[in-house]
């Protein structure tokens, strides 16, 4: 007979169980950090300058020139839906908007903002961004979420 004796053996598996509190624990200690580390304000206003990088100071502003300052600033306004542009009071559709590249040279705005309404598209907007660019427009501003 031998001396070392086995551990009685039980029929039963042992089975492990599985919590889920850590991972939902985890998951709301997840949520609370991008909550607290993301921008909640919206970015609904972006200017555009071509020409003037490395000519901005720490506020984000192109300095003024003295020549800039006694000079009268000519604005366009351009309100862009699904398909279509309204300009001085005039809607016009984005496959027309060629047209408006000479009248924009002659009038020499030295800014353009663009409002977009809720139906505009990405592409609505490449289409007259590339437009203004076309022109050579020195400051475009674009505003996100007009009322049209």
């Amino acid at each position: 007979m031998s001396m070392i004796r086995s551990l009685p053996q039980s029929n039963r598996a042992r089975r492990y169980g599985f919590s889920f509190t850590p991972l939902a624990d985890a998951m709301f200690q997840l949520l609370v950090f991008f909550m607290l580390t993301s921008s909640l304000a919206p970015y609904s206003l972006m200017t555009l300058t071509p020409g003037s990088a490395g000519k901005i100071d720490a506020a984000g502003q192109a300095p003024e020139t003295q020549q800039d300052a006694t000079k009268e600033e000519t604005v366009a306004i351009w309100s862009v839906d699904r398909g279509s542009l309204r300009a001085s009071g005039e809607k016009i559709s984005l496959s027309d908007i060629n047209d408006l590249i000479e009248p924009l040279r002659e009038a020499a705005f030295d800014r353009v903002v663009v409002l977009t309404g809720r139906s505009a598209t990405v592409q609505d907007m490449a289409v007259v961004l590339e437009t203004l660019t076309l022109v050579n427009v020195p400051t475009v501003q674009v505003v996100a979420g007009s009322a049209q």
